[in-house]
């Protein structure tokens, strides 16, 4: 079927319409997003990165994603407010209808020393090269604030004008005035007046700008005015400008000159002219105030639209509004004669033509208008695949495949081989290939995973590779097919587009991310590699290792030398979505196309997008991160350090943001609290939930990074403690441990004593049965030996009973230190002297010796341990024997003391017979043995008498 349309029906068709404008990447900031008035008269970005709009009700600040607004019952003099300026010191200055105000630690301040301005209404604020401040008001002339002193300069004094709507200052330190009666300058002291007949187009003027080397900018209602070596020209409608009543002037590094005006924004650079009004995306086309951010980014207050903010003309965008036919855009491709087709879900076909929308009258001979994929053939055939069938255009003829010739629904896809047939993908059917008029079709009968099938390219040796919906991948030799699914690599056997790269290497993109093919197996690439969607749509090879990606989030790009060279790295994919220009977030499969002058077309759900890869300039601006609020179960604290939370009121919030103007949603975050957090978090949220924070101190720290990977040169960090419980304190918890300890040494002394009168009892028990028992046997023996030695016996034998009956009285006599020492009875040195008495008694009465003792200083009631005891005693005994024996003398002195745990046992005779056999005796050698044994010294003095004195401690240490 072929249908031939008249020359003059496609020249009717080529002058058809109107010529459509594109739109811009411009976003709208007004009440909706939350200002508090959509007339913004002023914008400022401070230091803090802040983005400060003077409405006519009320300021409003902005960080990107929050809007917090200030009214009179914060602070301001009046609601209505005309200009917000940043000083050197960081202080914000606000100009309302009754004075100024200034902004300085989070919160809004008043100056007494301008007071007198409460009557004015300041429409401008500057800051001179020597700090002072100058405020043009609506009336009252200008006023100048320096050193705390406030002057006021009128017509009187030589102002061309009392209404002051601009200030600026040149480098030469002269300031220029922009009034209603024309532009008057200040230097040295002297004023000097510029009106309409000093070349000025208009005396009324709004703006005033300095631009370097010696250039002021004026903006008057008759044009911009560039005033330079005092020569005036005047750029206008003639020159291209939307309009000549110019509202605010701000320029570029470049040298570019924005312009807000009374019927939109121009760019003026190099005698050309760009404008921007409703029609390209501007929210309103009065423009009262001009700005670039630290980003780059312009800013434009508007009478009645909010803010707009423009990020560049590297998006042009295209919707029904503009002319086309269907927003679903599913296929883009280009011809020779550069014109650009659109094929659309129920839309049909159009081709951009000279910036109108044309379809040359083909959509009303199509058999279905749901069009899948237009391509264009090496002899500039445009074949068109739809959901019915099959067609193509050549040279203004529609060819339509009849059914007996092409008996295939849903066309998918045709590509057209090196040997100059076509390969033609269908959705359900599997691949048709044609050459010279006949079809052959393939499906999973021959070998294929899937009948499904998206999409077919052909690589440098002459493979097929086909994408198929549900089946992976499949790879036609000439012979036969080979599959790639999971199995082989795929994140998803859902294949959206494949595609090969310069170097002839294979891509695919799928519904969990996207791959490429080392010759082996398939390598993916997925949201764990930083991947900032899951699904991918297609994939198009740019300039400088830049691939682009169709996601449902917006357009991917992804820098593959980055990602290669660092193994996988999130920095590599940059997000570009509606906020940055983007008509639509999600686009379609294989909607991608890149033009003959490098633009690239971008085929979403919303309409269609142009983009310039070149002019976009990643904006390596890192953030400005800032605390925002610190709440603690409920309750706010101020944002300083050393916070101190009660232990229960330990659910901590922390909100923070990073500023970044272009792609807030895309800033992430990293934080981490010193006790909880082991390493950083990562997060895109801006606030972080800790719901039980430890008792102790803390430290919480977060920083932001840009898309573009950098960090904000600042951590921030706040510290705070947690109280502990009253049962986790110092003194509670001593007094637990004391409490615990006295517990184990109740138990413990509890535990000793009950073992040791254990042991007094068992020491009495044998005390007892040793005398009981053994003692009386013993003195059995010697009774009977004395009752034998009475009878007649022989005196051997006689001999023997007597020995017998004096060794069982000398071991009963043992035996009864032995058990007098182990008895628990007898421990106390009271117990000990009285031993020693009697022994004494025993031993020395014989002797008529006169016996002294000095026990005067003991605690007789003190015990003593058993072994000192045993030992002391038979030292003593010892010593007693020794005088028994040896002494000649007629006095003996005992003596003993205790004191602070130390003993001092003394025996004295004064007897001088037999001292060298007291002094070698076996006896004493027992006794120094037994002192060893207790630990004590023992001394011996044959001087003067015989004494023998033992020291020791009664621990035995």
């Amino acid at each position: 079927m072929k249908i031939k349309l008249s020359l003059s029906a496609v020249l009717l068709m080529i002058l058809w319409g109107n010529s459509f404008a594109q739109k811009y990447p411009f976003r709208t900031y007004s009440i909706e997003q939350g200002l508090t008035e959509s007339v913004v008269y002023d914008i400022e970005q401070d230091s803090d990165g802040y983005i400060w709009l003077a409405t006519s009700f009320g300021l409003t600040r902005y960080d990107g994603v929050v809007t917090t607004s200030y009214f009179e019952e914060n602070g301001l003099n009046n609601n209505t407010l005309h200009s917000v300026y940043e000083d050197n010191f960081g202080r914000l200055w606000i100009g309302s209808e009754s004075g100024v105000n200034y902004w300085e630690e989070d919160s809004i301040q008043k100056e007494p020393d301008l007071d007198a301005l409460q009557s004015s209404t300041i429409l401008s604020i500057f800051q001179d090269s020597n700090g002072a401040l100058w405020f043009g008001t609506d009336g009252d002339g200008v006023w100048n604030y320096s050193n705390g002193r406030l002057i006021q300069y009128t017509t009187v004094n030589g102002l061309s004008n009392n209404r002051v709507r601009a200030i600026t200052e040149d480098d030469k330190g002269t300031l220029y005035f922009a009034t209603r009666g024309g532009l008057t300058s200040l230097n040295d002291g002297s004023f000097r007046v510029y009106t309409m007949n000093d070349g000025l187009p208009e005396d009324r003027l709004r703006d005033v700008v300095f631009a370097g080397n010696g250039k002021v900018l004026i903006g008057s209602r008759n044009g911009l005015v560039i005033f330079q070596d005092g020569v005036t020209e005047i750029i206008n409608e003639s020159e291209g400008l939307l309009s000549a009543n110019i509202w605010a002037i701000e320029t570029t590094s470049e040298g570019g000159i924005w312009l807000g005006a009374e019927g939109g924004v121009s760019f003026y650079q190099d005698g050309k002219v760009q404008n921007y009004t409703t029609e390209q995306g501007l929210s309103n086309n009065i423009v009262t105030s001009v700005m670039s951010d630290r980003e780059g980014n312009m800013w434009f207050g508007t009478n009645g639209g909010g803010a707009s903010i423009f990020f560049g003309n590297y998006f042009s965008n295209y919707d029904t509004d503009m002319g086309l036919p269907n927003n679903v855009v599913l296929t883009i491709t280009g011809d020779k004669e550069g014109r650009i087709w659109f094929g659309m879900y129920g839309g049909g076909i159009t081709a951009l033509i000279d910036g109108e929308f044309n379809d040359l009258n083909i959509n009303s001979a199509l058999p279905d208008n749901k069009i899948y994929n237009l391509f264009v053939d090496s002899k500039n055939v445009l074949w068109i695949s739809m959901s019915d069938g099959l067609a193509t255009y050549e040279e203004g003829v529609l060819k339509v495949f009849a059914d007996d010739q092409f008996p295939f629904r849903k066309v998918r896809n045709v590509m057209e081989a090196s040997d100059n047939s076509y390969w033609i993908s269908l959705e359900e059917e599997g691949l048709v290939h044609y050459e010279e008029g006949k079809f052959t079709r393939y499906d999973e009968s021959h070998g294929m995973e899937s009948s499904s099938i998206r999409k077919v390219i052909e690589d440098e040796s002459g493979d097929i590779w086909i994408a198929t919906f549900d089946g992976g991948i499949s790879r036609w030799d000439g012979e036969n097919f080979d599959n790639f699914t999971i199995s082989e690599g795929l994140p998803n056997n859902s294949v959206t587009d494949i595609y090969i790269d310069s170097e002839n290497r294979l891509w695919a993109t799928t519904a969990g991310g996207f791959v490429w093919f080392d010759g082996e197996r398939f390598q993916s690439i997925t949201q764990d590699d930083g991947m900032p969607d899951k699904k991918a749509y297609f994939i198009h090879e740019g300039e400088n290792g830049y691939y682009w990606l169709g996601s449902t989030k917006g357009v991917i790009r992804f820098d593959a030398n980055l990602y290669f060279s660092q193994s996988g790295n999130e920095q590599a994919f940059k997000l570009i979505t509606n906020d940055q220009g983007l008509i639509g977030d999600e686009l379609n499969s294989g909607a991608v196309f890149e033009d003959r002058e490098g633009y690239l077309w971008f085929g979403t759900v919303e309409g269609v997008s142009r983009f310039d890869p070149r002019s976009y300039l990643s904006k390596k601006v890192p953030p400005i991160v800032h605390l925002i609020s610190f709440n603690a179960s409920g309750r706010n604290y101020r944002l300083r350090n050393g916070n101190t939370l009660e232990y229960d009121q330990n659910y901590v919030e922390i909100e923070y943001s990073g500023i970044n103007m272009t792609a807030p949603d895309q800033v992430i975050y990293q934080y981490r609290m010193s006790g909880v957090d082991p390493d950083w978090q990562q997060t895109t949220n801006r606030i972080v939930k800790y719901p039980s924070v430890p008792s102790g101190e803390h430290l919480f720290e977060v920083r932001a990074r840009n898309p573009e990977g950098d960090w904000s040169e600042e951590v921030k960090k706040i510290r705070f403690s947690v109280a502990y419980p009253f049962w986790l304190s110092w003194w509670f918890l001593t007094i637990i441990a004391i409490a615990v300890i006295s517990i184990i040494l109740l138990f413990y002394n509890y535990y000793k004593a009950r073992k040791l009168i254990d042991i007094e009892r068992m020491r009495v028990r044998i005390a007892s049965d040793l005398h009981d028992d053994v003692g009386a046997s013993l003195t059995e023996i010697a009774l009977q030996s004395d009752f034998l030695q009475a009878g007649k016996v022989d005196d051997e034998i006689g001999h023997s009973l007597q020995q017998i009956g004096k060794q069982c009285r000398r071991i009963v006599s043992s035996l009864d230190d032995i058990v007098w020492s182990i008895d628990a009875r007898n421990d106390t040195l009271g117990d000990l002297t009285d031993r020693m008495q009697d022994y004494v008694l025993n031993t020395l009465e014989s002797k008529n010796m006169a016996v002294t003792y000095d026990f005067d200083d003991l605690k007789m009631e003190n015990k003593l341990p058993v072994e000192l005891k045993e030992n002391l005693y038979l030292i003593f005994k010892e010593a007693v024997n020794n005088v028994a024996k040896y002494s000649n003398g007629d006095k003996v002195e005992i003596t003993m003391h205790n004191q602070n745990g130390s003993y001092e046992l003394e025996i004295y005779d004064n007897g001088s017979k037999g001292k060298s056999a007291k002094k070698t005796g076996h006896g004493l050698r027992n006794m120094e043995m037994r002192a060893k044994r207790i630990g004590a010294d023992i001394h011996i003095d044959p001087d003067n008498g015989f004494r023998i004195t033992v020291t020791g401690d009664t621990n035995m240490n």
